[in-house]
């Protein structure tokens, strides 16, 4: 496992354009011509997009040894869940994102199946690192254990992912540490949300338009946070009947925690 000193990026580059000629090799099919469009998605999902305020960032974040601690929590969730040996790339985050800051506790992150990107601020505690360490280690040990591809997961594929990861972070840290939209709604709410809005499009793809990131986050006339906070009950409530932990389920079938009898 690799956390990437990503503060000498910052060092060495004078620019976002050339911030993101360090980030294309972890992209395999990306091509040179391709590097902004990286940098747009990052930012998409949390990055930082002024230069000169990531410098600083970078910076406070060294040296608060942000590193070292990401450092340690790999080694405990890698044993924990038996994880794969992925580069873990830090990156400013953008708390001037309202969304960002308020309902992610200004931080964020993005995982694959063989990478992982943190986005942090420099006033970011421990617990918190713990926390959005541990959701998005997760996502890439849920990743390795599916048996479909990314491109293929549909929404409920979707909701279960992020529901397991906010349940990883409640098992292991408790309730003061998951995020905020995991209490915005009832179960009873929930569970007519689950019935009425997001059921019926159980096997919606990323792919097949608007709709599916209109559930998952809420947007447009759906309730906020709609397909996390539902994920986030389905499987907190699967595993509590169950008897089980997260890692009994990294490789269990999404149909499987639609469990009627539940």
């Amino acid at each position: 496992m690799s956390v990437e000193q990503t503060y000498e990026w910052y060092e060495k580059a004078s620019s976002i354009r050339e911030l993101s000629f360090y980030l294309l090799p972890y992209f395999k099919e990306a091509k040179a011509d391709q590097s902004m469009t990286l940098i747009s998605h990052l930012q998409a999902h949390g990055m930082l997009r002024y230069w000169s305020d990531g410098q600083k960032v970078m910076k406070e974040l060294k040296e608060k040894d942000v590193f070292e601690h990401v450092k340690k929590e790999e080694r405990l969730l890698r044993k924990r869940w038996k994880g794969p040996d992925v580069p873990i790339i830090i990156l400013p985050v953008d708390e001037r994102n309202r969304k960002i800051r308020v309902v992610f506790g200004s931080k964020s992150g993005l995982a694959f199946h063989d990478k992982l990107f943190l986005f942090l601020s420099a006033h970011i505690s421990p617990s918190s690192i713990s926390a959005i360490m541990t959701h998005e280690y997760n996502h890439v040990c849920r990743l390795e254990n599916m048996p479909k591809e990314e491109k293929n997961m549909t929404l409920l594929d979707t909701i279960i992912l992020e529901g397991m990861a906010e349940t990883a972070v409640y098992e292991r840290l408790g309730e003061s540490e998951t995020a905020g939209w995991t209490s915005f709604y009832s179960e009873k709410q929930l569970e007519h949300f689950q019935n009425r809005l997001v059921q019926p499009y159980f096997e919606l793809r990323r792919q097949d338009g608007r709709l599916f990131s209109n559930i998952l986050f809420g947007k447009g006339y759906y309730p906020d946070m709609l397909g996390y906070a539902v994920g986030f009950n389905i499987v907190k409530k699967y595993l509590s009947v169950k008897k089980l932990k997260v890692a009994d389920v990294l490789s269990l079938p999404s149909e499987d925690f639609i469990d009627p009898t539940l």
